[in-house]
Parts: C-alpha cells; structure tokens; sequence
C-alpha cells in the first residue's frame, strides 16, 4: 500500500470526523472544547478548526507533548493516563477523540478501561484504531505478521517492508510488539457497546472508528 492510499484514506476519515465536529458544535451550539488522548498537533494541521475553541493534547509520555509546533491559541498539554480520566467529571468534554492510542494502552483489561472512561467523559467522541483483519499490520508494516503467536511475529520482521524495523534487535523486537494490541471488528462493539462504527474499507475492513453525538 503506497503513500498515495494511506493519504486517501486519512483525508476521507478526516472529511467524516470533521462531519462529526460540525454536528457537536451545531448541538451544542457553540464551539467545541476538544480532549486529544494520545494526540499531537500535526494531525490537527489538516482539521478545519473553525468550530474549536480548543483542543487539550493528553499523553502518557511527556516527550510526545514536545513534537511539533506550538500553538498556544488553541492547544495545551497535559500529560495523563488514557485508562484513567477521573480528573475530568461526567460528561465534562465536549468532544473526546483518539488516534490510533487504544491499541497500545495495554492488555484487555487497560483498552476495556480506557473505552469506558472516554465514553463517561465525552459528550460526543471519535475513536479511531486499526483493524485486526486488515492483512498488513500497520505498525510494523508487514503482511498477516499480527495473525501469528508472538515468536512467529518476532521473526518475521525480517519480512517488513521498512529497512528500520529489519534492522531491530531481539530485544526490541519482542518489546515492540509487547506495545500493540490490534482489534477486531467485534471486539470493538464489545468495548463500545450501542455506539456508532464507521469502517474504512481497502475491500475489507482497514480500520475502524467508533463515533458518539450528544444526545438530544
């Protein structure tokens, strides 16, 4: 899959998140007031944000707050643990919206926690993750590795298409892949149950993100 897809693909999930932006912001009837979990400013680069009045990147890691330019306008930082939200009340963020982020929170028990608390907290939400049954594991970028037991997996990132990753030591190998949980489309109801899920297609599911307005 060439850059030219992947943008494809990014560019029409974003046209449909903005959609989601738009609706919150009209139902609420002002703009909005965003928690990014596990965001970074760039990505926002091609977001209109005209119906933002500001968006609070959170991480787990403090060093993912410093990427990127700085717009103090509309962003801050905060750093902070996607499984545990309880610093934001009930319904206290207009928009909640994640990347890529719930993957990589842990085991079951950590995504189940985190699914929970951006629900609570997000009047509205979009949370975006890769699908399991996608054939190239999109982190490691490398065909039906994900479908296999951790030392098959381990193994075949000699198979990657990226030079960096065929490069990897055993150690960090099997650390890397310590970090990943992909997702299947029924796991994903499991943890967001009664909620909306558009899926993005490449003939079969590529990635799936799950999508909440306010009600009323």
């Amino acid at each position: 899959m060439n850059d030219f897809t992947v943008n494809r693909f990014r560019q029409k999930r974003g046209q449909i998140l903005q959609e989601r932006i738009e609706d919150t912001a009209k139902r609420l009837g002002r703009k909005l007031r965003i928690l990014d979990v596990g965001g970074r400013e760039d990505y926002w680069e091609n977001v209109d944000t005209s119906q933002i009045e500001h968006i609070s990147l959170m991480n787990y890691d403090p060093a993912e707050l410093e990427r990127g330019a700085t717009n103090p306008d509309l962003f801050s930082k905060e750093v902070g643990d996607a499984r545990d939200l309880t610093k934001h009340a009930d319904g206290s963020i207009d928009f909640v919206h994640s990347n890529s982020v719930i993957e990589h929170v842990g085991h079951w028990g950590d995504m189940a926690s985190m699914a929970k608390e951006v629900v609570r907290v997000g009047q509205a939400g979009w949370i975006q993750t890769p699908a399991w049954e996608f054939p190239v594991e999109p982190h490691f970028r490398t065909l039906f590795m994900h479908w296999f037991g951790a030392p098959a997996q381990r193994a075949m990132f000699s198979l990657s298409f990226s030079a960096r990753l065929r490069k990897l030591s055993f150690e960090k190998r099997r650390a890397a892949l310590d970090g990943v949980n992909l997702l299947s489309y029924r796991e994903v109801k499991e943890l967001f149950p009664g909620k909306d899920i558009y899926i993005e297609r490449l003939l079969i599911a590529k990635s799936y993100s799950v999508y909440w307005l306010p009600e009323g």
